[in-house]
Formats: structure tokens, sequence, C-alpha cells
């Protein structure tokens, strides 16, 4: 489990085909290195990985098919930039919103607009997913803890701080990027419930 807060982003050094249905990806990592071990959870843009190696400074990483296919990481490139979070510990701080690392969709950027070092963010998820658009509501994006700003159709804002734009990969992202999605995993259970009743 996860809290959205991104500690740090790394960098892909290294990716390879192990077979049809597996990538191996390796990521150069300075402060959450230390703080992950062999056969422990990182987040990774949203998506929860088990670390299967460590060694000076890389992480490594096996990737199921299943997991590519829901996730951007397919889209992944040698020297491309990503979020990274540890997973919760008992001693950490309850800050951002419970994220499971379980991505939902991927969306595209629709709008992507610059103020100094703010920036507003419109993204377009698949229709079927526009239930979870909740105003005010939470919603990982790449891994990050936001609160939706608005709804249109099946298109959400977000605003982003100077320092979540400077701290996480989102500074490189542009107009049709994908990103990951988590949607509040609260908000899902409260809405199945719902539905179940009008049943």
């Amino acid at each position: 489990m996860f809290t959205g807060i991104i500690k740090e982003v790394g960098r892909i050094r290294k990716i390879s085909t192990k077979r049809s249905n597996l990538w191996g990806v390796g990521l150069y990592s300075e402060k959450v290195y230390s703080q992950v071990a062999e056969g422990g959870s990182l987040s990774v843009n949203g998506v929860c990985l088990t670390v299967t190696k460590k060694e000076r400074n890389l992480l490594y990483f096996d990737i199921t098919s299943a997991t590519l296919n829901i996730s951007n990481l397919k889209y992944l490139k040698i020297g491309d930039y990503v979020n990274l979070e540890p997973s919760l510990s008992l001693r950490d701080k309850l800050e951002g919103h419970f994220v499971l690392g379980h991505i939902d969709t991927t969306a595209k950027i629709k709008k992507f607009t610059k103020i100094k070092n703010t920036a507003s963010l419109e993204i377009e998820v698949p229709s079927g997913f526009k239930k979870y658009l909740i105003p005010k509501g939470s919603v990982a994006v790449e891994g990050i803890s936001l609160t939706i700003a608005e709804v249109k159709n099946n298109s959400f804002k977000v605003n982003i701080i100077p320092y979540t734009l400077e701290n996480t990969n989102l500074k490189y992202k542009r107009i049709g990027s994908f990103l990951n999605i988590e949607f509040d995993y609260l908000g899902k259970v409260v809405l199945e419930k719902v539905s179940k009743l009008k049943d």
C-alpha cells in the first residue's frame, strides 16, 4: 500500500525481454535505493512492482504482460523518468490517500497548461471509467495523490502545485502523453455498494 507521495524520480537504465510475456527493467535510484529490499514492493509510476535485485544503485523488476497491457510501462524507453514511492510502513505518516498500486486504466493528457511554475492538466479517461470521476475526490495519477478539481464529460482537471511539478515526472509530460490512473479505492467500494443496492 502507498500514499501517493512521490519520494524520488528515478531513471530507466535497462530494458530487456526475458520472455514474450515478461520484461526485465532496471532503474537508477539514489534516495529510494536504500529504503527497499530485494523482494520488497515499490510503486513505479503508480504500479506496484517487486524488487528482484539491487546492485550499485540500480533496482531491477520483472513486469508481466498483464501489467504492461493495463499501464503505460509498455511505453518505457531507456532514459525515461519514473515516479518512485516505497510501500507504506507502520511508522510512516498517513499523508495523501490510500493507493494500492493497481492501475485501473491509462488516460491521455488533453490539455497541459503551465503558468509560471504551476500547471493544470485536463486528462481524458475511457468512457467506462467516467463514473469514478468525483469532484474534490482523490485520484492517483502516475502514482501521485491528486484532487479532482473539475469534471467535464469523461475528462477531469487536476491542479499541480510547484513542488509536485518539480519533484515528479509530470514536468516531462506533454499533450498526448498517457498516464497511469488509479481511482480512489474507497470511492470505488461505495459506488459498487450503491450499484448493488439499486439492482
